[in-house]
């Protein structure tokens, strides 16, 4: 709900954070792609009901973020800044072209070249300046809850 009524009123150079997003890497990275993809999806869904995009398209284009980034599940870099760094950067673009293909899917006239330049790009590089913030919180949040928060 934070991402859908506050975030919108908080733009920077014409955008918003992804929140959600950056929350779903940031999880993924410490916790795997298996407790990411939920986060995804419930995420995703209620991101999804609370927009005006086309009802699964976040949820998918998170998943598939959620997925990638619990790639890089790694305990060797899980302090080192430069993985979620990259990892926000790249799963923002991924993210960004996935709800654009979403919306042209849907009969949605999409201008791919503006969207790129004023939506997709903006939005990697606001998201990537303010994963320290997030992640720095989903990390304390990780060594603090114990290493099985969700077992099914």
């Amino acid at each position: 709900m934070f991402q859908s009524a506050l975030l919108p009123h908080l733009r920077i150079w014409g955008v918003f954070p992804n929140l959600m997003l950056m929350v779903v890497v940031s999880w993924s990275l410490l916790r795997g792609a298996d407790q990411g993809l939920v986060w995804a999806f419930v995420g995703g869904l209620l991101v999804d009901l609370l927009s005006g995009s086309p009802l699964g398209a976040g949820t998918l284009a998170l998943m598939a973020v959620a997925f990638l980034a619990g790639i890089g599940e790694v305990n060797v870099f899980r302090t080192h800044i430069a993985l979620p760094l990259a990892a926000v950067l790249l799963s923002t673009l991924l993210y960004g072209l996935l709800m654009l293909l979403a919306l042209q899917l849907t009969g949605q006239p999409v201008n791919w070249p503006g969207s790129l330049a004023t939506t997709v790009l903006p939005s990697a590089v606001v998201n990537t300046l303010l994963t320290p913030l997030v992640y720095g919180t989903i990390y304390w949040l990780h060594r603090h809850l114990g290493q099985d928060v969700i077992d099914w």
